[in-house]
């Protein structure tokens, strides 16, 4: 079938990427969206891709996956500048499917996915909730994956978690065929991604839910990003100026805005005070 039109490739046969396994099985549905834009609250999409996964444990059981990619059309202009990053035009999509004619098959999927997966997920998962409310607006968060989450737990020290970066880093794009930016091609990249990972056992993670429990829980952030202290050592901070530290900890914004700092410092200073 031809891919970019909107249909279901049943892809059958293909090798087992890891040992054989008789564990328990899990189905994990790696997506990517290209958009007109990076405004969650009012970007369209322009492009969708799901890749429907089957593992033993963590080994790759690939009698049969899924796969579904289309171009859609957002009924409105794609700027340019969205263009140049996934090369997607107004004319591409001129005669594809509106977002809700693709509705039935990303629903089937996602009714056989028992994790859903997407390279910074808090970007796409709002914008198909917003889309395809039917589909993905209640998709709990102890389903979700985030591949750049764990990427960031697994190498804290690299200065980019970028998907693209990280397909040079490790070589991780040497069976996908395709163009970066597009749908499939990364969706087919955060697959990689993942597999790496739980090949080379990067983490202490046994199961596919306490993979997506780490990728959830908190970072240690080591640079501050915003305010005076923008691109500072989180660590110097603490040490020169607790009283900045002791204010920051009582503001509501910072649990909301700043998750994972707001973790790092208050077991930080807990620690310096033992």
């Amino acid at each position: 079938m031809k891919v970019g039109s909107g249909d279901v490739r049943i892809v059958k046969n293909e090798p087992d990427l890891f040992s054989s396994s008789h564990e328990k099985e899990y189905r994990v549905l790696y997506l990517d969206t290209e958009t007109t834009g990076t405004d969650i609250d009012s970007t369209s999409i322009v492009e969708i891709a799901a890749v429907l996964k089957v593992y033993s444990g963590f080994s790759a059981d690939f009698v049969e996956k899924r796969v579904f990619s289309s171009f859609v059309n957002p009924l409105v202009e794609i700027p340019p500048e969205a263009s140049a990053v996934h090369h997607i035009t107004d004319k591409m999509v001129e005669d594809a499917p509106a977002i809700q004619d693709i509705s039935d098959d990303m629903g089937e999927l996602v009714s056989l996915a028992d994790f859903v997966c997407a390279h910074n997920i808090p970007f796409d998962l709002p914008i198909l909730g917003r889309q395809l409310p039917a589909v993905f607006k209640e998709i709990p968060s102890d389903m979700q994956l985030d591949s750049l989450r764990l990427s960031r737990h697994v190498w804290g020290t690299i200065p980019s978690h970028a998907l693209q970066t990280l397909r040079y880093r490790f070589n991780l794009d040497s069976n996908i065929v395709g163009d970066a930016h597009r749908a499939l091609f990364d969706t087919e990249l955060c697959s990689a991604l993942i597999e790496y990972i739980v090949r080379k056992k990067l983490t202490s993670s046994d199961s596919w839910d306490k993979l997506a429990a780490l990728a959830r829980s908190p970072l240690n952030v080591q640079i501050f990003s915003f305010g005076k202290y923008r691109g500072k050592l989180v660590d110097d901070i603490i040490s020169d100026d607790a009283g900045y530290i002791r204010w920051l900890l009582k503001q509501d914004w910072i649990t909301n805005d700043y998750p994972d700092l707001y973790h790092t410092i208050l077991k930080k200073s807990k620690g310096e005070k033992q």
